[in-house]
């Protein structure tokens, strides 16, 4: 009896424990989840491996307000723009942890969701990248995105795209995109080379673009200030882009342009200041890192010295009693973003020091608290991580998730699950509320994720993954289709001209936005009037009314929600028996075709499946691992190698000399020598041809060194003073301050001084605007005469 007393005890704690306590040590798990939170984010045309089902397209114009392509990048938080300037810092450091911490990654299975999450950002910086001396750095406005609560599928106002240039430069942001295309290179170097030289090539011009023309990137994009102004200057951007590139490249003048910042006495009052950081890094400053960095590669006792004692302040840091490393001032919004940060530059230099090393263990442990107290090990007994456990936060500050119209509204929690997503974080006091209009706490962001992520992997490469049991809990990742879910529309008709519809969900099936649709061409009348909901379109007598302001969302248990319609009768009228309920609103939602009156509903124009999207799962509801992969060509890293046969020399019979006249080694071994130079084979004798199916020598005079080609006469232009070639033609794509500057195999290249001593063709629009290249399209035309555009401005075409 007493034996089967304490199993009970012991049954009944197993039961208990997950609500009463939510610590996890699983690190991989949580990694899976952190990269879905990216997936969320995603701006633009969305891959078919889309797993976040309640994501489609969105803002597919970006950038057409300067005719260039935007599209792609990540939103920055729960809003609908794109800062470039935290979104490159974030890029840096998931592409850092991928090339550091690999194994990590490819232990938990994400290697090729890391590489996707880079990819998606890099792609976009490359597009931003318009011009040798330019770059786009922030797509939306903050002031009219902030004043909208609504999800980025359902964006109607405008979305301006801002950028930098000579005459307006960002060292900061064009420092920081160098970074993250670098840090790129280090990652695809190996599985795709060919990329990989393609984001070294946009990193290089862009740190010389972030070099030579100093500034902070507000002044040419203002509406940034408010959002993500470069408090700490532009210097820690042109250091850390200097030593991502050294990394990349081994090419030393990019560590003396990082020394000649380190080394320079500036007053310790000065913001330029660039040693001895008192705080952890974040979007805005990368003076730790970079101490980690320069130390990573040179090993040098200066580097060294910076990088160790940033690293003790961070580890021997005030924390919250619960142990979380919190700064009175920065941990006041976003605690668990910066004690994230704080360790990642421990984890840095960790990587550089021995396994056995006491302060390596010390360092290891404090990354480890760190990370296990945002997984659950805290005294509110919450893992920030959403969708992690069922203590997880559930009313993120996030648009998208929310599902609602404000942010106030109901429901409280967020309809749609934000997998990955880490929440803010607790007070000094390790007090945590999760309540969506609670921004210092609960807002979410790329820039929280970044380091998180790489620490993830960091700990997965130690050897420290405790794995949990399967997630078995009710919103657990993968998500699962509503089984019973149906949708119910009463049509209420007065029977004169008016109807009152009612639309409900049951069985489980949360809509937060609905919206009706109805064909009234059978019906015999025509439609008058919409109101309480919105009329979001109408052609002839089929509209589309959707959830208004104010209007409650579907709760899957029969709560039933309204809107109004009037008809003009035009003689019988005939109840419509059928209409189209999109579930989650008409730009992102489930469609479904619902008989009125209690008839039932099904999926119209999607497949049903176990899981939610279906393709993530199998038919027995099992998650399929690579389901999320953009690229499944690509995945398995290198390509397979050519088997090759290897021709032996052998000795067992003499051939005939091919070339008797020729001098070779090979005529003292038995063997003619060749009359070609072509080398087959090489030993120790020397190296070996095969004419006529036997083996010869290579003769002596193929080893002379060939007379030195007379070098070809350069063609002058400024461009080879700056390191380029100059341009074959005189097509101008771009100009500067440099000069005029052309495109030819990928490359930027000079337009030679030849081009410009063919008298210039005057024409109308000078000395206003200048004249625009031979082949220019035209774009408008007016009574002065035909209009085209350069450099984003306006040229005038010569008659």
């Amino acid at each position: 009896m007493k034996f089967q007393s304490v199993i009970k005890v012991l049954g009944s704690l197993t039961l208990i424990l997950p609500t009463v306590f939510a610590k996890s040590q699983d690190y991989a798990r949580h990694l899976e989840l952190s990269l879905l939170f990216y997936e969320a984010q995603r701006s633009g045309p969305l891959p078919a491996s889309n797993r976040i089902y309640w994501r489609k397209d969105s803002m597919t114009d970006a950038g057409a307000d300067n005719h260039v392509d935007l599209n792609g990048g990540y939103y920055d938080a729960g809003d609908n723009v794109k800062f470039n300037f935290p979104q490159a810092n974030t890029i840096t450091l998931l592409a850092f942890s991928a090339y550091k911490w690999k194994d990590g990654y490819k232990q938990a299975d994400q290697w090729e969701y890391i590489k996707d999450a880079i990819k998606w950002g890099t792609d976009y910086f490359i597009k931003c990248h318009t011009g040798k001396n330019e770059l786009y750095g922030q797509v939306g406005n903050g002031s009219l995105d902030h004043g909208a609560w609504v999800a980025p599928e359902d964006m109607t106002y405008a979305h301006p795209s801002y950028k930098i240039d000579s005459k307006k430069p960002g060292s900061d942001l064009a420092g920081e995109t160098a970074a993250s295309l670098a840090a790129a290179y280090l990652v695809f170097k190996d599985d795709d080379p060919t990329y990989a030289a393609t984001c070294l090539k946009h990193a290089k011009e862009l740190y010389e673009f972030a070099d030579k023309y100093q500034d902070t990137y507000t002044t040419g994009i203002p509406d940034a200030q408010g959002y993500y102004r470069s408090y700490s200057g532009f210097k820690d951007e042109l250091v850390w882009g200097a030593a991502m590139l050294l990394l990349a490249t081994g090419d030393e003048s990019y560590r003396a342009k990082a020394d000649a910042i380190w080394d320079y006495p500036y007053n310790k009052n000065d913001p330029d200041y660039f040693l001895n950081s008192g705080g952890p890094i974040s979007w805005d400053d990368k003076k730790a890192c970079s101490y980690a960095l320069m130390y990573m590669i040179t090993g040098e006792d200066k580097y060294k010295e910076q990088a160790f004692n940033h690293s003790d302040l961070m580890v021997n840091y005030k924390t919250t009693p619960g142990g979380l490393w919190f700064d009175t001032n920065l941990s006041a919004w976003g605690s668990n973003r910066y004690a994230s940060n704080a360790a990642y530059t421990v984890a840095m230099v960790a990587s550089t020091m021995d396994a056995s090393d006491a302060k390596r263990k010390q360092y290891v442990k404090f990354i480890k608290k760190q990370i296990d107290y945002i997984q659950g090990d805290n005294p509110a007994k919450v893992d920030y991580v959403v969708g992690a456990d069922p203590s997880s936060p559930k009313s993120v500050h996030h648009r998208g998730s929310s599902g609602t119209m404000n942010a106030m509204a109901e429901p409280s929690f967020n309809v749609f699950p934000l997998y990955g997503a880490l929440a803010g974080g607790p007070d000094g006091n390790d007090k945590y509320t999760d309540d969506r209009n609670n921004y210092n706490s609960n807002e979410v962001a790329l820039d929280y994720n970044a380091a998180y992520t790489g620490l993830l992997a960091f700990l997965i490469q130690e050897g420290l993954n405790v794995p949990d049991p399967k997630q078995t809990w009710q919103g657990a990742w993968p998500p699962k289709e509503s089984t019973n879910g149906q949708i119910k529309l009463k049509l209420n008709f007065n029977g004169l001209n008016e109807f009152a519809p009612t639309v409900s969900t049951t069985g489980g099936l949360t809509c937060g936005g609905w919206c009706v649709e109805m064909d009234l061409t059978s019906s015999g009348a025509t439609l008058d009037n919409v109101w309480g909901g919105e009329l979001l379109k109408q052609e002839g007598n089929k509209f589309v009314a959707c959830a208004g302001w104010g209007k409650g969302y579907l709760d899957g248990k029969g709560t039933e929600q309204n809107f109004y319609f009037r008809i003009k009768p035009n003689g019988s009228m005939k109840e419509p028996t059928e209409g189209f309920v999109y579930c989650n609103g008409y730009n992102r939602g489930d469609k479904y075709l619902v008989k009125v009156n209690g008839g039932g509903s099904e999926p119209y124009g999607w497949t049903k499946g176990i899981c939610k999207p279906a393709h993530i799962c199998d038919a027995n509801g099992n998650y399929i691992k690579d389901s999320g992969v953009i690229n499944k060509s690509t995945s398995g890293g290198s390509s397979p190698k050519t088997k090759t046969t290897t021709i032996k020399k052998t000795t067992t019979k003499a051939a005939e000399p091919t070339s008797p006249s020729s001098s070779c080694f090979a005529t003292k071994l038995g063997y003619g020598c060749c009359t070609g130079c072509e080398v087959n084979y090489t030993d120790d004798d020397g190296a070996w041809g095969i004419e006529n199916g036997n083996w010869c020598g290579i003769p002596d005079s193929c080893n002379k060194e060939p007379e030195p080609e007379p070098e070809p006469v350069k063609d002058e232009c400024f461009a080879t003073k700056l390191g380029y070639d100059c341009c074959s033609g005189c097509d101008v794509n771009y100009t500067d301050d440099d000069g005029a500057w052309g495109i030819e195999n990928g490359n930027w290249c000079g337009i030679k001084d030849s081009c410009s001593s063919t008298p210039s063709t005057k024409c109308f629009s000078e000395p206003d605007y200048p004249c625009c290249p031979s082949g220019t399209a035209t774009v408008y035309t007016d009574e002065s005469g035909a209009w085209g555009v350069i450099n984003n401005d306006w040229c005038g075409i010569s008659a």
